[in-house]
C-alpha cells in the first residue's frame, strides 16, 4: 500500500527502526515487463479487428449468397438463350425451306412458260396438219377441222401458262415468308445474344466483388492473428511476472520489506496461514463473497507476504496492509503492531472504503509499476 495511507503521525515505530534485520525493498519489476494498460490495449486491437473480421464475414456471406443468386439467374438466362438458339435454328431451317420452295416454284413457272412455246413450234416444225391448214388458209373448206385443231393447241398452251402463273404466284409467295421469316430469325438472335452477354456480365461483376472481398477478409485474418498472438505475448508475460512477484512475496521479498526484530509477537500474531485463514472468515462481515479471497491473497501476497510485522524501509509502510504509516491501524485496536487480526480488520475497511472488493483493489495494485494501492 502507498497512496492514501500518508496521513496521521508516525508513532510508535521509530524506536523500533533501529532493529531492521536485512533491508530489501520493494520488489522491482523488470524493464520490459508490460503494463496492465498494454494488455488491455492488446486485447482492445484484438476485439476491434475481430469486429472487423465479423462485419467483413458478414458481407462476404451476402455476396456470396447474392453471387450464387446471379449464378442461379446465369443459368436460367443462358438456358433462354439456348431455347432462344433452338428457335432461331428452326427459323434458319424454315427460311431455307422456303427459300428452296422459292426457287423450285420459280423454276416450275419459267419451266411451265418454256413447255407452252415449245409445243407450239414443234406441232408446226413437225408438220401437223392441223396447225399447217389453220395457218396456211388451206382446205378452207375444212373448217370445222381446223378449229378442233386450234382448239387442242390453245388448251393445251393455255394450260401450260396458267400452271406457270400459279407456280409464280407460289414462288413470289414464298418469297415473302421466306422474308418474314428471316427478319424472325435476326430478332431471336439478337435476343439469345443480349441474355447472354447480360447473364455473363452480371456473374462477372459479382465474382469480381466476392473475389476482392475474400481479399481483405484475408487480409483482416492476418492481422487479427498477429494482434491475438501479440496479446497472447503480452498476457503470458504478465501472467510470468505476476507469479514471479507473488512467488518473491511469498518468499519474502516483497514490497512489505522484511519484519521487525524489535517488535516481540503478541498473542494476536498470526502465521501467513493462520492470518489468510482468519481474513477468510472474515469476508462476509463486508457483503463479499469467498471468490474475493483469491484476489485478497495475491494482493497481501504482494504487499507483505501476510506477515503481521512486515516493514517496508523504503517508505515506512507497515503490517500485512502495508499500512502508511502504520499507525493508522491504531483505529482497528491499540495492538496494531503485533495483532494479524487487528491489521486484517483495518485492511478489509480500507479496501471496502476505497476499492469496494479485494478483486478490485487487486486489480488496481497490478495496473501500476511498482504496485501499489
Amino acid at each position: 500500500m502507498r497512496s492514501g495511507l500518508r496521513s496521521g503521525s508516525a508513532v510508535a515505530l521509530v524506536a523500533a527502526l533501529v532493529a531492521i534485520v536485512v533491508g530489501f525493498g520493494p520488489a522491482t519489476a523488470r524493464a520490459d515487463d508490460p503494463t496492465w494498460a498494454q494488455v488491455q490495449a492488446a486485447k482492445h486491437d484484438v476485439h476491434k479487428k475481430a469486429a472487423a473480421v465479423a462485419a467483413i464475414e458478414q458481407t462476404l456471406n451476402g455476396l456470396e449468397t447474392e453471387a450464387a443468386r446471379l449464378g442461379t439467374i446465369a443459368l436460367q438466362k443462358a438456358a433462354l438463350a439456348a431455347a432462344a438458339d433452338a428457335k432461331l435454328q428452326a427459323a434458319q431451317q424454315v427460311y431455307d425451306d422456303l427459300e428452296q420452295q422459292t426457287k423450285a416454284a420459280a423454276g416450275k413457272a419459267d419451266t411451265a412458260r418454256r413447255t407452252a412455246a415449245t409445243v407450239a413450234t414443234q406441232l408446226y416444225r413437225g408438220g401437223d396438219p392441223g396447225l399447217t391448214v389453220w395457218l396456211s388458209g388451206n382446205a378452207s373448206g375444212s373448217l370445222l377441222y381446223r378449229l378442233g385443231a386450234l382448239s387442242q393447241i390453245g388448251d393445251t398452251s393455255s394450260s401450260l401458262l396458267e400452271q406457270a402463273r400459279v407456280d409464280q404466284r407460289q414462288a413470289a409467295a414464298l418469297g415473302d415468308q421466306a422474308k418474314a421469316q428471316a427478319a424472325v430469325r435476326n430478332m431471336l438472335a439478337k435476343q439469345a445474344e443480349s441474355a447472354a452477354n447480360d447473364a455473363k456480365a452480371a456473374q462477372a461483376a459479382e465474382d469480381r466483388q466476392v473475389a476482392q472481398t475474400k481479399s481483405q477478409r484475408a487480409t483482416l485474418l492476418a492481422q487479427l492473428a498477429a494482434l491475438q498472438a501479440k496479446s497472447s505475448a503480452l498476457q503470458a508475460s504478465y501472467a510470468a511476472a505476476q507469479r514471479a512477484k507473488a512467488a518473491a512475496a511469498a518468499a519474502g521479498a516483497t514490497s512489505g520489506g522484511t519484519g521487525l526484530a524489535g517488535i516481540a509477537a503478541g498473542p494476536g500474531s498470526l502465521s501467513p496461514a493462520a492470518a489468510q485463514s482468519y481474513a477468510a472468515s472474515r469476508l462476509g462481515a463486508y457483503g463479499w463473497g469467498s471468490g474475493q479471497m483469491s484476489c485478497l491473497i495475491s494482493l497481501w501476497n504482494i504487499e507483505s507476504g501476510w506477515r503481521w510485522n512486515a516493514y517496508n524501509a523504503s517508505s515506512g509502510a507497515y503490517g500485512i496492509p502495508q499500512s502508511l504509516p502504520g499507525s493508522k491501524m491504531a483505529t482497528a485496536g491499540g495492538d496494531w503492531t503485533t495483532s494479524s487480526e487487528t491489521q486484517i480488520d483495518w485492511g478489509l475497511g480500507y479496501i471496502q472504503a476505497r476499492y469496494s472488493t479485494p478483486c478490485g483493489a487487486y486489480a488496481f495494485e497490478t495496473s501500476h509499476v511498482p504496485y501499489w494501492y
